[in-house]
């Protein structure tokens, strides 16, 4: 059925666009709060040109959207159940046996970070210090 091969186009695109860490760590950080490029940056702990670049590929792939308030650029997710989702995959990780300790426990570290039982963020919930 086509059908069938168009889901499965569209479900292989997103993963596909899913398929980078710092993307994933992008989409949890905005299940919290909308966030600017620098302020995903300072949490991110990488240039802001990387995260420009990915930031690009989310948009473009209509996974975050922006709103300009005066100078400063805020992004958020389109979903926000999309974060959640993403943690929900977490259980289908199988950690090779001789790392299974230290791959349980940034699972765990993950988890308290960005609350995989929270409920998503009300859209326009930012941060008070602007970046």
């Amino acid at each position: 059925m086509p059908y069938r091969a168009v889901v499965s186009a569209e479900l292989a695109k997103l993963f596909g666009v899913l398929s980078h860490p710092i993307r994933i760590r992008i989409i949890e950080e905005l299940q919290r709060e909308d966030l600017t490029v620098g302020s995903l940056k300072d949490i991110l702990g990488i240039t802001q040109s990387a995260v420009s670049q990915q930031l690009a590929v989310l948009r473009n792939n209509h996974v975050v959207v922006e709103h300009r308030e005066g100078r400063n650029v805020f992004y958020h997710l389109r979903k926000s159940e999309m974060a959640l989702w993403i943690m929900d995959g977490v259980s289908f990780i199988s950690p090779d046996t001789s790392e299974i300790e230290k791959m349980m426990s940034a699972i765990e570290s993950a988890k308290s970070v960005w609350g995989s039982d929270s409920k998503p963020k009300a859209p326009g919930k930012k941060r008070t210090s602007k970046a």
